[in-house]
């Protein structure tokens, strides 16, 4: 797949071979908080402050992470980091190159993807460019609808007073209405609501989540490692493929759905918990508990998909499993076909806002092809099945873990700022005690802890990611397409 303007930054940084680069950027496009906080995410830390802070920056940098420090006044620093160093030239001209660089630099990152994908053969100048950029914008409103905000609280509280709340119902509500008002002030409004959902859900997710581990899947999944185990029972005997979209939240699901044809049932089911992928997403291929000491990789995941299918008696010519891999011409054989697409939960962690998130959203179910993808799957005889491993929350930064903190904690594979597995239970409640105001808004499960509200172990004002168990993180999708007439 093409990759975006921000991909080729990333990898051109990576490039160099150097943990530290000296970049001269005097467009200051590096600058920027939105690029900075998504280059942060991607492990390129952009050190912008003065050259003391910059210094400072450089002596507590991480093996693991790149160093950027920009300037747009030639600085010279001491001779021990230049030596250090790659020592670059960055301009934004050179990634656009075809149009009125004035004109674009302040644009959102979701608008300039979108002019950069275009690859436009000739030079665009001001008034072109300016065109272009208000036809991309344009083409967000369309989507964007103002919402009757007296209606929507109505509606939410009158299911959230039922004996019985029908949270796939809820689910319908609350994503409509997140994405009808993304980019607008209604938006801080919907997200209010949505926390006395979330209240409700928290309750509800304390009392049945266990439970949910061992129910029946007979007549529909409660939860992503019963998958399976539904597949099994009802459609054994069938050509059926399923789609993995990760990171695909309920209310991009919504987006996507518009343009699926075919669609025979939709409901929710619950992701793992914490909503981490290593977890989730082995729980849906394992098709039982996952394992803490997994090694997230397609590698593991197909050996997962096969060994699954090999135990109820399926011959191994007739299973496959795909990952970003769209070509569908050799399945004749298959019966049993599992296509991860990852490049979503990609996009999602670039992300400082749901508002970005909506344009690269857009663009994704564009580029992915994942409609004609069902399409020619139906076309082939599958019964096409779609679901995710978890969803994703516009979360605020609560603050960074520091120092002792950070003694024993695990990554899990995950890129989540939600959650944090320490490795002794005794480092868990110490982090608790010497913090006795988050013991309401997180969950604490063994070793690990994770959020339940909207908080995130980050310093960003704000930032799409997931890992805790808020109902936009857990309620996810699970919709069959049949290829029925």
């Amino acid at each position: 797949m093409d990759k975006g303007l921000i991909q080729h930054i990333i990898d051109d940084f990576k490039s160099h071979g150097r943990k530290t680069i000296l970049v001269e950027n005097n467009d200051g496009f590096l600058f920027r908080n939105d690029v900075v906080a998504i280059l942060e995410r991607e492990g390129i830390i952009v050190a912008t402050g003065t050259q003391l802070e910059q210094r400072v920056a450089y002596e507590l940098k991480k093996d693991t992470e790149i160093l950027v420090l920009p300037n747009k006044d030639k600085i010279t620093h001491l001779e021990d980091i230049r030596k250090d160093s790659a020592i670059i030239e960055f301009t934004f001209e050179y990634y656009m190159t075809p149009y009125h660089i004035p004109s674009i630099i302040k644009v959102e990152i979701d608008i300039l993807e979108e002019l950069f994908r275009k690859k436009l053969l000739f030079k665009q100048n001001r008034k072109d460019t300016l065109a272009l950029i208000k036809s991309l914008k344009g083409k967000d409103s369309r989507v964007q609808k103002s919402l009757n905000i007296e209606a929507f609280d109505a509606e939410v509280s009158q299911e959230l007073t039922k004996d019985k709340i029908d949270w796939n119902k809820l689910s319908k509500i609350i994503s409509s209405a997140i994405l009808n008002t993304i980019g607008t002030s209604q938006l801080n409004e919907v997200m209010e609501k949505i926390k006395e959902v979330n209240n409700s859900f928290q309750e509800v997710l304390q009392k049945n989540y266990q439970q949910s581990k061992n129910s029946s899947a007979v007549k529909k999944p409660q939860i992503v490692s019963k998958v399976l185990d539904y597949l099994e029972f009802n459609f054994k005997n069938e050509k059926i493929a399923l789609i993995v979209a990760d990171g695909l939240a309920y209310w991009q699901y919504e987006l996507l759905q518009k343009n699926i044809k075919g669609i025979k049932s939709q409901n929710t089911i619950y992701s793992w918990l914490p909503s981490i992928t290593q977890l989730s997403r082995q729980a849906i291929f394992r098709g039982d508990t996952p394992k803490l000491d997994y090694v997230q990789g397609p590698k593991n995941e197909s050996k997962l998909w096969f060994d699954y299918w090999l135990s109820k008696g399926i011959n191994k010519h007739e299973i496959k499993y795909a990952h970003e891999d769209t070509d569908l011409s050799q399945l004749d054989l298959i019966t049993k076909f599992a296509l991860v697409f990852k490049d979503l939960d990609g996009h999602m962690h670039h992300s400082p806002d749901f508002k970005m998130l909506l344009g690269l959203t857009r663009d994704w179910i564009e580029r992915s092809k994942i409609v004609s993808v069902i399409e020619e799957l139906k076309e082939q005889g599958f019964r096409v099945f779609l679901t995710t491993d978890h969803g994703n929350i516009e979360a605020k930064g609560w603050r960074s873990l520091k120092g002792r903190e950070k003694l024993g904690t695990n990554k899990s594979g995950s890129r989540s700022e939600r959650h944090v597995e320490y490795s002794k239970k005794w480092l868990t409640d110490e982090f608790i005690e010497n913090n006795p105001e988050l013991k309401d808004d997180v969950v604490l499960d063994e070793q690990a802890i994770y959020f339940k509200n909207d908080l995130s172990f980050s310093k960003n004002e704000t930032l799409v990611t997931h890992g805790g168990s808020h109902i936009l993180e857990v309620l996810i999708p699970f919709v069959e397409i049949s290829n029925d007439e």
